[in-house]
């Protein structure tokens, strides 16, 4: 069985129903390129963000199209939905460590699912290229 890996960062597009993971692999660079996940696997993960959907409305009554977190800096990115326009919140522990806690708090059991599917997704890939 695959071992859970750390992830660096995700983004969660929910207009598209897209999930993109970018596991992280130490002090080194990055020498994968991103997971995507679709279809079903995306809905299973999106599902996991309710709760920070949910938190995210109180601070922002709209809808949210878009969210990415850098879990290695505790940064989250939200594009909302408004109006014609794309409004966009950003929540930095320089800006508000608080706020930044409580995410990294909320998005802890999708980051175990990312984590669980990550080394999955990329012995598949690995599988693949060395057949092909």
């Amino acid at each position: 069985m695959n071992e859970p890996l750390a992830i660096a960062s995700f983004k969660l597009n929910f207009v598209e129903r897209r999930v993109r993971i970018v596991p992280a692999h130490g002090r080194g660079p990055r020498v994968e390129p991103g997971i995507d996940l679709v279809g079903a696997e995306a809905a299973d993960v999106l599902a996991l963000a309710i709760p920070l959907i949910g938190w995210l409305k109180t601070r922002e009554a709209a809808q949210v199209r878009a969210l990415s977190l850098d879990v290695e800096r505790g940064r989250l990115l939200v594009t909302f939905e408004a109006g014609s326009q794309a409004a966009v919140l950003r929540i930095d522990p320089q800006l508000d460590a608080s706020a930044s806690a409580h995410v990294l708090a909320l998005a802890g059991p999708l980051l175990e699912r990312l984590g669980a599917i990550a080394p999955v997704k990329l012995a598949a890939r690995t599988a693949q290229m060395s057949r092909g």
